[in-house]
């Protein structure tokens, strides 16, 4: 117990010391637009778009620093149950279709007609890898690719790769880093999250580049399979 607490003390701290870095330059967007609509020196519409923008955003990462902070603190937190990954996998396609519409990216799937039974949190597992197929569409020029296997019967690799411009060399041991801004934009908290909940689930995520773009691999251990 007095672990757990200690645990949990920890998380909060960090949780309010990403929340006052993250929210500093979106609360002074919104102050100075807000002003300069008071005061009749900004165009009211758009600028009370950038305002709704920014209120979204900051939304999102509550949303998203909430979620993270329970991952650290509640070991319990997790309910895993037995399913079949790939019937999984389909369904974080379905999801993201609209996102990949509106951007007029395709998701290109490799995924054999068989059952890949595993044990994990499905609800965590999920939101881990539309997290990264999100990551994936932003920056996509023409497609996301998902693909999963089997290894050696015991072993699953899923892969979700684009053919955007890829991760810069230097930025490949931090974009699992909570609020690690890269090059290319901010990845934010969606890919800490998903490193927090894959490897929760004994598995690894690994992020590199392919001949197209970035590429993102996961590992999980399988229960079963036919």
């Amino acid at each position: 117990m007095s672990e757990k607490l200690e645990t949990y003390d920890k998380a909060q701290k960090t949780f309010l010391q990403n929340v006052s870095h993250e929210f500093r330059t979106p609360l002074m967007s919104i102050q100075g637009y807000a002003e300069g609509i008071k005061y009749n020196v900004v165009e009211s519409s758009s600028s009370a778009d950038i305002i709704i923008g920014e209120t979204k955003r900051m939304t999102n990462l509550v949303e998203d620093l909430l979620y993270l902070s329970r991952l650290d603190a509640i070991e319990e937190n997790y309910h895993s149950n037995y399913f079949d990954f790939n019937k999984l996998i389909i369904s974080c396609i379905e999801r993201m279709n609209g996102v990949a519409l509106k951007s007029n990216i395709k998701i290109l799937t490799e995924i054999k007609d068989e059952k890949i039974c595993i044990h994990a949190d499905e609800e965590k597992l999920s939101r881990a890898i539309t997290n990264i197929m999100s990551n994936c569409l932003r920056y996509a020029e023409t497609y996301v690719k998902i693909a999963s296997r089997v290894i050696d019967d015991n072993e699953l690799e899923l892969t979700v790769s684009d053919d955007g411009p890829g991760f810069n060399e230097y930025e490949l041991q931090n974009i699992f880093d909570r609020f690690y801004i890269g090059q290319n934009g901010n990845y934010g908290l969606g890919l800490s999250i998903s490193k927090n909940v894959i490897e929760k689930l004994h598995g690894k995520i690994i992020a590199k580049n392919s001949v197209s773009g970035a590429l993102i691999i996961i590992l999980l251990p399988v229960n079963s399979f036919s």
